[in-house]
């Protein structure tokens, strides 16, 4: 056999295991990114059904929210309170001037009865 053909053959098998071997990286490493997919499809799952649990539990605790804001005075139901008591404020402050002075009136009267009783 010649020396080149020698060569070619050990070239050759040099080749043919280099590609075995690569052949069987690939291989092993499908199987651990799939293994890792498995994996991530797992905890994915698993995320899922927390946030979907969550979500119920949040959904309940907005709906009690609601349920309280409901009962809640907004920006306008105070102003329109404020405008009211306003209102109710003037009237019975009038009032009160009103029976103050009536007040001060019969109190005048009454002193000058009885000073003109006094005198007589």
């Amino acid at each position: 056999m010649s020396p080149h053909i020698h060569d070619a053959q050990h070239a050759l098998r040099k080749v043919m295991t280099e590609l075995k071997h690569l052949t069987e990286k690939r291989t092993q490493a499908q199987k651990s990114h799939l293994a890792a997919d498995n994996c991530q499809a797992g905890a994915l799952e698993t995320r899922i059904g927390k946030l979907e649990e969550s979500a119920a539990d949040t959904r309940e605790r907005l709906s009690r929210i609601e349920t309280r804001l409901d009962a809640c005075a907004t920006t306008s139901d105070l102003k329109d309170l404020e405008s009211t008591m306003h209102k109710e404020f003037s009237s019975m402050h009038k009032e009160l001037h009103g029976l103050t002075w009536k007040l001060i009136g019969v109190t005048g009267l009454l002193v000058s009865v009885v000073y003109f009783i006094a005198t007589k």
